[in-house]
């Protein structure tokens, strides 16, 4: 893993890592409800140029009333083994910036 660097609490990419570290699976729904934003690819594209090491997999979703069709969704997570790699590396700074996230999307609500 390379040397990673937290990002701003204040940015997208801080929003989508501070619910990462957490263990949860997110996906553009979940993101776009907790932080009225609307694209989730952007911030995790850049986390992933840093190198955290974040994962995803499809998920089927509803009956599309448009097309009929089952719609397909990407979840994204962080792995129990990575998850366990980062709080070594970081240590209390990694329990602090997701207090920190967690206050900030507290405050935004």
């Amino acid at each position: 893993m390379k040397a990673l660097k937290l990002p701003s609490i204040n940015s997208l990419e801080g929003a989508a890592l501070g619910e990462l570290l957490t263990g949860q699976r997110i996906s553009h729904l979940s993101f776009q409800g907790d932080t009225n934003s609307y694209c989730l690819r952007a911030p995790i594209f850049n986390l992933r140029a840093e190198g955290w090491p974040i994962e995803d997999c499809w998920h089927a979703g509803g009956i599309s009333r448009f097309s009929g069709r089952r719609t397909k969704f990407k979840k994204y997570f962080i792995s129990e083994e990575n998850l366990k790699e980062l709080r070594q590396l970081f240590g209390e700074r990694l329990e602090k910036f997701i207090e920190a996230t967690k206050r900030l999307e507290a405050k935004a609500a």
